[in-house]
């Protein structure tokens, strides 16, 4: 750190897990502002050892706010002066990445009437969200949280390389109430058996880029059941990919789908099954929706991009 050169803003981008978030966000911010900002990507727990007035922002990324007890326990125990020091800290240097409302909201399906649990946010000077969705959520509580969107990281598929196919769709997703897995299986036994390929790809583990992009290309549709998401940042790697999106209306959706142009906006089983049955009946269809995901997915203006992170962390 000490050959940084000057006037570079020092910022601690603090994590949970080594999972989608912390490569589609905190390690695409840090090259987003590489010029200006240095990242240290540190995970929770293993933190208390920095100095947080040592930094001129010190970020709290997703799942750091509501999951991280155990973490916090076992800090206090190796280490109770550092944590401590932490605890007691309040500046404007604290800063939060709200990605999911999982992390204010109960995981219920009518979330946004539910009673939020937001008393921990309280500690932060600015607060950032990657989705219209999450924005309106937390304005309703008072709060003014930045909004800068995620972009995929996978390269663009070539157009050329689309042709007529019939639907091989997929999901993937954790065992999280949010994720409504029980919809996409309700899918797979009633479609199965017409469809070339449905299949749901659960865990969370973040595959080495050549295998990750080999599998997502042996599909052409992407389907979220979700009835709560912060991306689902899936969707958006897959529309980078050539493939059509069937979703719900939640997180980053409305800012990525154009409904009949690119994918579907659907409520239920039985809109997804027709939508999917639709596609696998035309395949001309099928392979011009693919190429306006295409189109879409690869419009991103990362200068407007940088502008609201150096607003956010300035």
């Amino acid at each position: 750190m000490s050959g940084a050169p000057r006037g570079r803003r020092r910022v601690l981008y603090l994590y949970n897990v080594p999972d989608w978030a912390i490569h589609n966000v905190g390690r695409d911010w840090a090259e987003l502002l590489r010029d200006t900002h240095e990242f240290a990507l540190v995970r929770f727990g293993q933190h208390e050892q920095e100095d947080p007035g040592a930094w001129d922002h010190v970020v709290w990324g997703y799942s750091t706010l509501g999951y991280s007890g155990r973490m916090l326990v076992a800090s206090l125990a190796r280490r109770p002066r550092a944590w401590l020091r932490w605890q007691r800290r309040t500046s404007p240097r604290l800063a939060a990445v709200v990605q999911d409302p999982s992390e204010v909201f109960p995981e219920v399906p009518d979330w946004r009437h539910a009673p939020p649990r937001h008393a921990h946010l309280a500690r932060f000077s600015r607060l950032a969200v990657t989705s219209n969705e999450l924005r309106t959520a937390l304005q309703a509580l008072g709060y003014e949280p930045f909004q800068v969107g995620t972009r995929s990281l996978l390269p663009a598929r070539d157009p050329a390389a689309i042709g007529l196919e019939r639907v091989r769709a997929f999901t993937r997703a954790l065992e999280y109430p949010r994720k409504n897995l029980p919809l996409f299986r309700a899918l797979q036994a009633r479609l199965g058996a017409t469809l070339e390929r449905c299949d749901a790809l659960v865990g969370g583990a973040v595959l080495p880029p050549a295998a990750y992009l080999e599998q997502v290309d042996r599909y052409n549709c992407y389907v979220c059941t979700s009835w709560q998401e912060g991306g689902p940042l899936p969707l958006l790697d897959a529309l980078r990919r050539g493939c059509v999106a069937l979703t719900t209306r939640v997180g980053q959706t409305d800012e990525w789908i154009e409904d009949g142009v690119n994918g579907f906006f659907c409520e239920g089983e039985d809109e997804f099954a027709r939508r999917l049955l639709e596609l696998d009946g035309d395949p001309g269809r099928l392979r011009e929706m693919r190429r306006a995901s295409l189109s879409r997915a690869t419009v991103v203006d990362e200068e407007a991009r940088r502008a609201r992170l150096r607003a956010f962390l300035p």
